[in-house]
């Protein structure tokens, strides 16, 4: 793809804004950058892009922003429906999301496209942690850190991407080797409208596949598994219920992968990584590593060392008995439910933040099973309330750190405190990051008051 001398608008400076900009000033175009953010991260992010020559606007995108632009890169996070993206497109201006541009200079490497409402972060670094202890040339890219506009700059044989439905939306050409689908549940209502869409945008990560590549769905998922019919690539199946022709499957507390012949590549018993809901990312990370022909035992030395990534079902030990569990990553209902489900033992639930258009009265029936009271927080607590009434008790909590201490001295002995939010961090932290780092705190607040127990 050429782009020198391409007037191109970047709209947003986040990771993927700035992979982007990088990568678009070193083919040669001439680079407009939007960022609706006027706060002191992305005023010093401008002068140092301004210094090399481009023009940059922070606050509401006015329209003329669009004038003589022959190309619109959109950050993942911006919507499609705001006025200037609406704009560009009743003028004909073309509109091509990050992922799309970027794998367009994947030239020579491999990839793979990871996506799923929960587990796609996990799934991805552990199958990025599996290729590179095979061979040195694997790149990783997604929410871990990198941009794939970063990634496709280095040399390497391998890519593999952690794929969003909002990346997705603007694909046209992206064509994967192995493209793999976790799991679909409710998630980003307020911005896909309902299930029906989201899926099908799940579904675009195939779109361009053919026989020869790879596509990895997960059969214990009714939404997954109607997608099957689309598919045009080779279908490998993971499964904790059957057993597949081609695929991973678990027997008898065996994960066992069936391609060329049958092996058994580990035992659960012997995985430190925690969570029954991280097997279909175990298995799937499995699958993928198998298409590429890694040697089981190595597949197996990684599963046996992997103790899972920050904010994602995290043991935090105990104070005075009492369990503590972030799982600050669980924005939908759908990784709460998934998280309980892992979770032994009397709970106390703290829950609650930006509200995302989720349903949290599928929660309803493992809350009354699992959860001895909810502690809510953040601006979704009263429709949390209302969704989830009598079913448990319920308190309120003006702050996170607030909610730690009224929910360490509801419990008792034996009992856990799992932050589980359901919602996004947005109205009181920068990110999920930021809000499990200040669970972990609180907690440590604790330990230092109450003494070290493990």
């Amino acid at each position: 793809m050429n782009l020198k001398g391409k007037r191109v608008l970047v709209l947003g400076m986040g990771i993927s804004g700035m992979g982007i900009i990088d990568l678009l000033g070193k083919e040669g175009a001439e680079v407009v950058i939007g960022e609706i953010k006027d706060a002191p991260e992305m005023r010093a992010k401008a002068k140092k892009l301004r210094r090399r020559g481009m023009k940059v606007y922070l606050g509401p995108h006015p329209l003329h922003l669009l004038d003589h632009r022959d190309l619109v890169v959109p950050s993942p996070g911006v919507s499609l429906d705001i006025p200037l993206l609406q704009r560009a497109k009743d003028k004909g201006v073309s509109i091509m999301g990050e992922l799309e541009l970027a794998s367009r200079f994947a030239k020579n490497a491999s990839m793979v496209a990871i996506t799923g409402t929960n587990g796609k972060t996990t799934t991805t670094f552990l199958t990025g942690h599996i290729l590179k202890r095979a061979r040195s040339d694997v790149e990783v890219a997604g929410n871990i850190g990198m941009s794939l506009a970063a990634a496709v700059q280095k040399k390497c044989s391998i890519l593999v991407v952690e794929v969003s439905s909002f990346q997705l939306e603007t694909v046209e050409k992206f064509h994967p080797f192995i493209s793999c689908i976790l799991n679909i549940t409710p998630d980003h209502l307020d911005r896909h409208h309902n299930l029906t869409q989201y899926a099908h945008l799940k579904g675009r990560i195939f779109l361009n596949q053919t026989k020869g590549d790879f596509t990895i769905l997960n059969k214990d998922d009714p939404l997954v598994w109607s997608l099957e019919k689309k598919v045009r690539a080779t279908a490998v199946f993971i499964s904790q219920k059957d057993e597949p022709d081609l695929g991973v499957f678990l027997r008898k507390g065996r994960i066992m992968a069936r391609f060329d012949r049958e092996e058994e590549i580990i035992s659960l018993s012997r995985i430190i990584f925690p969570g029954s809901h991280n097997i279909e990312n175990i298995l799937s990370a499995v699958a993928i590593s198998s298409l590429y022909g890694i040697n089981p035992a190595l597949i197996q030395d990684v599963l046996e060392e992997f103790e899972g990534l920050p904010h994602r079902a995290e043991e935090l030990g105990e104070v005075r008995g009492i369990r503590f569990i972030n799982d600050s990553k669980g924005t939908n209902e759908g990784a709460v439910k998934k998280c309980l489900e892992g979770v032994t033992g009397p709970l106390i639930l703290i829950m609650g933040g930006r509200d995302k258009g989720a349903n949290f009265s599928i929660l309803r029936p493992l809350i009354k099973e699992k959860v001895r009271e909810l502690i809510l927080i953040g601006e979704a607590k009263e429709r949390i309330e209302e969704e989830l009434s009598g079913i448990c008790p319920m308190r309120k909590a003006d702050k996170l750190p607030d909610a730690v201490r009224l929910a360490f001295g509801e419990a008792k002995a034996g009992d856990s405190v799992l932050l589980s939010p359901g919602c996004t961090s947005f109205d009181e932290f920068k990110s999920f990051e930021e809000r499990g780092d200040v669970f972990k705190r609180e907690v440590e607040k604790l330990r230092e008051e109450y003494g070290k127990q493990n």
